[in-house]
């Protein structure tokens, strides 16, 4: 299938394998990207999973991941698919060295409409994921997991979330404006200035945003903000923390580096440094 992208990884914490694709145009002002994946003969790894802007719906098809809390004692472990609601902190998931996996990130409107509800149900959880889509969900895991190869897959669960997409209501505008305005920002917009173009106030605003979205305004323009700063990072292209700094918004460097300590546990040189050829962050031992 055209638009499917693979990468291999092997190192000493195992053998990854990671599949991702762009959604059809049909999905995408809903869905940021699909992902499977498989990983095989490493030892037990916990990673700190950075907070972005979407919400993650995995499904597992086999073996199983586990939430740390900062003290390192399990706290959830999850078996089967789980959804993660917006948070605005580091959360630390392990593997027992062995996964197979699909994942959908959504925008959070998106997950709004396709998952059918108000997201601060779910804000700052992981939640199993036939809890919120319903126990028919299993059976699609199954049919998933079964399914001859990855094109399949992808054409399968696409498939899923076009159905979910056509039986659930839009967003409220006044939120789908909101975000949209904060997004092309990239988080760097004064919320009483994005209330006021919107002609409502900046509590009614807060209030949207919290039943629908499951985080306030502000927080959601943090989000962004992080998010901007980080793929600049990433890029290898920034010459200045200061200067990058001052382009995402922060008041100074001082305000970037506790924003990004806050969100990643890390200063932004040590975050890059630590990045796995996945995205993801090994965590410190527990």
């Amino acid at each position: 299938m055209a638009g499917i992208v693979r990468f291999d990884h092997a190192s000493e914490h195992g053998r990854w394998t990671l599949w991702r694709k762009r959604p059809p145009a049909s999905l995408q002002p809903h869905v940021i990207e699909l992902e499977g994946y498989v990983e095989t003969g490493g030892a037990p790894l916990v990673r700190r999973e950075l907070p972005f802007s979407g919400i993650p719906l995995i499904l597992v098809f086999e073996h199983h991941f586990s939430v740390f809390g900062g003290d390192g004692t399990e706290r959830v472990r999850l078996g089967q698919g789980f959804v993660a609601g917006l948070t605005d902190q580091p959360t630390l998931v392990g593997s027992p060295g062995h996964a197979f996996c699909m994942q959908v990130n959504f925008t959070p409107l998106g997950a709004r409409r396709i998952l059918g509800l108000d997201l601060h149900e779910i804000a700052g959880s992981v939640v199993p994921a036939d809890a919120v889509l319903g126990s028919a969900f299993r059976g699609l895991e199954d049919r998933l997991a079964h399914a001859r190869d990855w094109p399949q897959r992808f054409a399968i669960f696409e498939g899923y979330l076009l159905e979910r997409l056509a039986h659930n209501a839009a967003p409220t505008p006044l939120v789908e404006a909101g975000y949209a305005q904060l997004v092309a920002a990239g988080g760097s917009l004064d919320i009483g200035a994005l209330a006021a173009g919107l002609e409502v106030s900046r509590k009614h605003l807060g209030t949207l945003f919290r039943r629908e979205i499951g985080m306030t305004p502000k927080t959601v323009a943090r989000l962004l903000r992080f998010e901007t700063a980080l793929s600049a990072l990433r890029s290898g292209r920034v010459q200045s923390l200061a200067d990058l700094a001052y382009a995402c918004g922060y008041a100074d460097q001082s305000h970037f580096n506790g924003e990004f300590r806050s969100m990643s546990g890390q200063s932004p040189t040590a975050l890059l440094r630590d990045i796995l050829p996945d995205g993801s962050l090994l965590a410190p031992p527990r």
